[in-house]
């Protein structure tokens, strides 16, 4: 009976205990229910704006949707930008500061140094902790409400380079560079120097403040910052230039420096010329890297040299060849293949550099002439592969100058070269002839008068000038080991046909219808291609002899002079064909002897050696003064009357000499 009622009394607490149970967990899964969807309608309600709890520079952001962080993004950078970056400096005896505004105004634009890039700012700011997952996106959501983070700004460019301009702009009044102790020459002759002392410099370190910028801007706070300032010493001190100022004299006495450049198109060889003035004006002390202290030449002044004398003489593009022979037997157009030719502006430095530095240490052995290093570049075309009568390089190159020479004769000049001489053909074994090419020598073929004086009469005779032709021919057949069968001197001393090696006559040859004649045998076995190129801006007339060479090398020695001869007084003589009062004169010539060699060692190893003497008559100034007619006037023989006259007042005449030819 007991039994009993215990057991139905159990089942009944049984029955009572998961009634409960049910019921506290249905009032539990019924509130997480609800807390979890309150949660979840929470985290949708920001899937559009920042989570609540973000901070962005101590500034509560959360609840922000897109418009309005944008706005207040682009708000707080503009005020930035309006409120400018703050920098303090301190110099020696005081604090300064000034105010950089990151925005630089052109006439048509603004540009900002610091540029916040807003539409992707607000893009990271809204999708911070999110990733579209809205169970994920609740509990970050439930994260940053309880973490509060304090965020910066991503999407942020600095213009460094920009900023250090501004800041350079400003404190380069205050900056000065130390000064090495250097050698201050007064005077070459006699020798006169100074050593001067060194002295420090003041500068800036801003290269920190950059990053100082960024991480202030990216949480909108205004920067405040300081510029490191600092004392920059001389690396030079007078007591290093003290140890070797006895080297001073040596360095000076070892005389100019030369840069030679053979033109791989044209031979010919062209120097430039670090002068004593030049080593005097960029002479400085430096430190080997040995230790030692040397003098040296200043680096910037040496490159500028290089570049503004050398490179516009030097540099040239490749160029291919062209070969076309017109109707006439002449070659009507024609360019020689030329390899392209670039200064290497580094290398020749250094060249000059080793050159000079040794002036310090050595007296003997001192190089005073380096060679240009340049870099080339080939064509595609050669001028072997566009004929077949032989011409594939330049054998030799005739050079003058006409400095000085009135319009007409250069009128002639340009005559004869472009429309007598560029683009003819010398045949093997022809004995060529210069008058031949160029005449007839009238008016109606082209050729201009220049006037000269026969007697005492001004008289204009056609064809002046044409013995710069002569001249540079003679030079151009020399340079490509040609045989010389006439030549002759004129008989003053010209200045037009001075050697170019050493400026003394002796290397020029004129020319006369019918003779005197210059000529020369083309006994090369091939054609023999003549081109020319005269420059009235330089005054340069160059004449090239195109064809193949056969192995042979030709020289010419610079002329020297034995003798000078004084051309005696000066003399007046009256005229009645002058009106009375004019005044005209030629110009005074010194006489001389004078003498080269020519050499050319030919394909079969045979040498030959030509000496050319020239003989030049001294003669004084005359000049010619017009007088009234007298009654009984005295007639002055032609004979005692020299040929050369040239007005006071007028260009300079290339001398006339009637004894050898019109055409001077």
């Amino acid at each position: 009976m007991f039994k009993k009622i215990l057991s139905r009394e159990y089942a009944k607490l049984i029955n009572f205990s998961w009634r409960r149970v049910w019921l506290v967990v249905a009032v539990f899964v019924v509130l997480v229910g609800i807390f979890l969807t309150g949660i979840f309608v929470y985290a949708h309600n920001y899937k559009e704006k920042v989570l609540p709890g973000v901070y962005l520079g101590g500034v509560h952001i959360g609840g922000m949707d897109k418009n309005e962080l944008s706005a207040y993004l682009k708000n707080m950078n503009d005020k930035l930008l309006n409120e400018g970056i703050h920098f303090n400096f301190a110099l020696e005896n005081e604090t300064k500061n000034f105010i950089l505004y990151p925005s630089v105004f052109s006439e048509d634009s603004t540009r900002d140094l610091i540029d916040v890039n807003i539409e992707e700012e607000t893009d990271y700011l809204i999708s911070y902790r999110k990733d579209n997952n809205l169970l994920s996106d609740t509990f970050s959501a439930i994260w940053v409400r309880l973490s509060k983070p304090d965020l910066s700004l991503k999407n942020i460019k600095l213009d460094k380079q920009g900023v250090f301009e501004q800041i350079h702009n400003y404190l380069e009044g205050y900056i000065s560079e130390p000064v090495n102790a250097y050698v201050d020459i007064k005077s070459l002759k006699p020798l006169e120097y100074e050593i001067v002392s060194s002295t420090p410099g003041f500068s800036f370190d801003y290269e920190m403040v950059s990053g100082k910028i960024l991480k202030a801007w990216s949480t909108f706070q205004v920067p405040y910052l300081d510029i490191v300032s600092f004392v920059k010493n001389p690396e030079i001190n007078e007591s290093d230039v003290s140890t070797i100022i006895d080297r001073l004299p040596k360095v000076l006495e070892a005389g100019p420096l030369t840069i030679s450049y053979v033109d791989p198109y044209t031979t010919l060889t062209r120097t430039w010329s670090i002068t004593n003035d030049n080593i005097a004006s960029w002479l400085e002390v430096v430190k080997a890297e040995d230790g030692n202290f040397i003098f040296s030449l200043d680096t910037a002044s040496t490159t500028q040299f290089l570049l503004d004398k050398i490179e516009p003489q030097v540099n040239i593009q490749a160029e291919d060849a062209k070969f076309k022979i017109g109707t006439n037997g002449k070659v009507s157009e024609f360019s020689g293949s030329r390899p392209g030719v670039t200064v290497d502006v580094e290398a020749t430095l250094k060249a000059v550099d080793e050159a000079f530095d040794a002036r310090t240490w050595h007296d003997e052995g001192i190089l005073k002439n380096i060679n240009l290093i340049n870099k080339q570049t080939e064509p595609n075309i050669k001028t072997s592969e566009v004929n077949d009568l032989g011409i594939s390089e330049v054998l030799g190159v005739g050079h003058s100058k006409f400095n000085g020479s009135p319009s007409n004769r250069i009128k002639n000049l340009r005559h004869a070269t472009s429309d007598k001489l560029n683009g003819l053909l010398i045949k093997p074994n022809e004995d060529f002839s210069l008058v031949q090419a160029l005449k007839p020598f009238t008016i109606a073929d082209g050729y201009l008068p220049e006037l000269v004086i026969k007697g005492d009469e001004i008289k204009p005779e056609v064809a002046g000038g044409l013995c710069q032709i002569g001249t540079t021919m003679f030079r151009a057949a020399m340079n490509s080991g040609l045989k010389i069968t006439e030549r002759r001197n004129h008989s003053l001393v010209v200045s037009y046909y001075n050697d170019l090696s050493n400026g003394n006559p002796g290397t020029d040859a004129t020319i006369y219808d019918p003779n005197p004649d210059f000529r020369f045998l083309n006994d090369t076995g091939n054609y023999i291609l003549v081109t020319t190129e005269l420059n009235v801006k330089t005054y340069d007339l160059y004449i090239y002899f195109w064809g193949t060479n056969d192995g042979r090398k030709a020289s010419y020695t610079p002329p020297v002079v034995s003798r000078w001869i004084a051309a005696g007084a000066d003399k007046t003589i009256e005229t009645t064909n002058l009106a009375p009062g004019v005044r005209e004169c030629q110009l005074r010539h010194e006489g001389a002897e004078t003498s080269f060699t020519y050499t050319r060692v030919l394909a079969d190893g045979k040498k030959e050696n030509v000496v050319f003497d020239s003989y030049y008559r001294p003669l004084p100034k005359i000049c010619l003064v017009g007088v009234e007619p007298k009654k009984e006037e005295v007639v002055v023989p032609v004979e005692e009357i020299p040929a050369e006259v040239v007005p006071e007042s007028s260009e300079v005449i290339p001398p006339f000499d009637i004894n050898d030819t019109i055409l001077n």
